[in-house]
């Protein structure tokens, strides 16, 4: 049995919300979702609305929407075409004024497979009480990290830790990362946006998501502690257990 809950809300001086997250074929910017399943095949994401597009909450939107429609049919290969597809709509559409970064999780037959773009993000709790980070962001910051110019304490702030590298509807060619990793019984998945993350420690979230077994509980503690982290953007948390 696999257990969801997903939590979006805007950020505190901004009119729109211009993150959108999907759980299974249930897709909001505004409400909480819980839901349970039986079968093993889901498909959860968060997309994010790149701030400095006009359109980033229609750009998130769309993406999930296109997922969405399409849920009884996802494939590896669908969902790749609905990224692409998608994009290309976006460049069509709005010529440029409507980007987005996702994290999109997709599992069937004891596995998953994540498709990933930006700086949302998925993390695995394991049955080792590890929090482990399955998406690399595509940011100049965490360039730098990787290169070893900076530390990964000096990311919080950086003065150009918001710059993405990489976005749908932003470019014609884009790198989608594809991660596949296993989701065993009694484990976790945590997808987040960067109005969460990026004002949190992994030493918190690990406190926050270990502290309590309540999905519901963790993901309003999660956003309390990242608004008084003085978090003001959108901010987006799912969790999805394995029982």
């Amino acid at each position: 049995m696999f257990n969801f809950y997903g939590k979006t809300q805007h950020g505190k001086y901004k009119t729109k919300n211009d993150d959108c997250f999907l759980i299974n074929s249930f897709l909001s910017q505004c409400e909480e979702k819980k839901q349970q399943l039986s079968k093993n095949h889901f498909v959860v994401a968060i997309a994010d609305g790149v701030g400095s597009s006009e359109f980033g909450d229609v750009a998130s939107r769309v993406l999930l929407k296109n997922l969405s429609k399409n849920f009884n049919i996802l494939s590896h290969q669908i969902i790749l075409n609905i990224i692409k597809n998608t994009n290309q709509e976006l460049l069509k559409n709005y010529k440029g004024k409507a980007s987005t970064v996702f994290t999109i999780v997709y599992a069937t037959d004891e596995k998953i497979t994540v498709y990933h773009v930006g700086d949302t993000r998925a993390y695995k709790l394991t049955n080792n009480n590890n929090l482990v980070q399955l998406t690399n962001d595509h940011t100049y910051t965490q360039k730098l990290i990787d290169d070893g110019i900076i530390s990964e304490e000096m990311r919080f702030n950086h003065p150009k830790k918001n710059i993405i590298l990489q976005s749908l509807g932003s470019q014609e060619g884009i790198h989608i990362d594809i991660y596949k990793n296993s989701f065993e019984v009694g484990e976790k998945l945590l997808l987040t946006s960067d109005g969460l993350h990026d004002y949190m420690k992994e030493s918190e979230i690990e406190d926050i998501m270990f502290g309590s077994k309540n999905m519901k509980t963790n993901i309003d503690r999660l956003i309390e502690r990242a608004v008084l982290n003085k978090s003001k953007d959108d901010i987006s948390v799912i969790i999805i257990e394995n029982d």
